[in-house]
């Protein structure tokens, strides 16, 4: 209940977008319906997106009701390189801004592309075989296109590879059949851990992933600067994203062995990052939560009225502080 989403998001929106009722058990054991099974309402306040960002502090969500979208009948999957990331990342502003249809929309910066290869290589090592095809270390956009018409799909993804081209764009691939698709976006898919892998020893638990949403047209300075604090402050963190939505993250993995000064160094790359979100106008957190650590951003970004605010829907749904204490505000 953070409001989270996905790489799809771009296309279907997210938790908030896609949940339509809610029947919850508030924190004094009272029953209480939020939403219908109506794709729209005007009836009174918007518990549903209330409860959806909750993130367990208000009450014990019991039964969901969400819509259901078509499976689209033809897909495409696309890459596209490029010489700089803010150049990727003008490519989406530039998708975006021009309505072209995006099922799906990612970027990944060269550190993620070294990450996937070098992870590949100790696989194939590893099992004594050949397997995907090593990647350009390039700044790559991963994207998806999906209709029910092949042609106005593959159209789609002709202006996408037209734009991309004039962002300088290059090695523009693209692929319909379902393992082909697969193995395009196998960068992507196997990222997280690949980015762990660049130091071995790292685990989950001890890797910090950051987590900022921006306007799409602050998108292209925020994350290049955020790849430029990494580079220039000496620690292992490939950048990411789901860019059609100016959402992206940065993989920070550390080990029990890390200095005092390495971790704040991580540390910093997160305070930075949070900081140029918000003042772009944007959020602290786009899809994973305030939790314990991000409370002290909300002040920053909402002010205090904002706090007050979601302190007394606390208070009042829950007097005695007894679900999720200490969370959000």
């Amino acid at each position: 209940a953070c409001g989270a989403s996905g790489t799809a998001a771009v296309k279907y929106g997210t938790m908030r977008e896609n949940v339509l009722g809610l029947e919850i058990v508030l924190p004094d054991g009272t029953h209480a319906t939020c939403g219908s099974r109506a794709l729209k309402s005007s009836a009174g306040y918007d518990l549903v997106s209330i409860m959806t960002g909750s993130e367990g502090t208000l009450g014990v969500i019991c039964n969901v009701t969400v819509k259901l979208h078509p499976i689209p009948s033809h897909i495409l999957a696309a890459s596209c390189a490029f010489e700089d990331l803010h150049s990727a990342a003008e490519a989406v502003v530039a998708l975006r801004y021009t309505g072209v249809p995006l099922a799906r929309c990612e970027i990944l910066d060269e550190a993620s592309l070294k990450a996937f290869n070098q992870s590949r290589s100790q696989r194939e090592d590893e099992s004594g075989g050949t397997g995907t095809t090593p990647m350009d270390v390039k700044p790559t956009l991963f994207l998806e296109f999906s209709g029910h018409d092949e042609t106005v799909t593959m159209h789609d993804m002709e202006a996408a590879k037209s734009i991309c081209a004039s962002h300088h764009g290059t090695n523009f691939q693209h692929a319909s059949e379902d393992e082909k698709r697969r193995a395009l976006w196998n960068a992507r898919h196997a990222l997280y851990y690949a980015a762990i892998g660049l130091r071995p020893g790292a685990t989950s638990r001890s890797t910090l992933v950051t987590d900022a949403c921006v306007p799409l047209s602050k998108f292209a300075g925020i994350i290049s600067a955020t790849a430029r604090d990494v580079t220039e402050l000496n620690v292992v963190g490939p950048c990411f994203g789901h860019a059609g939505d100016g959402n992206f993250h940065c993989i920070l993995p550390m080990l029990p062995t890390d200095s005092p000064d390495y971790i704040k160094r991580v540390h910093t790359v997160n305070e930075n990052l949070i900081q140029r979100a918000i003042d772009a106008g944007g959020t602290c957190t786009g899809e994973h939560g305030v939790g314990y650590g991000k409370m002290k951003y909300l002040p920053k970004q909402y002010g205090e009225g904002g706090v007050a605010m979601m302190r007394a829907i606390k208070h009042s749904l829950d007097p005695l502080n007894i679900m999720n204490p200490g969370k959000i505000c």
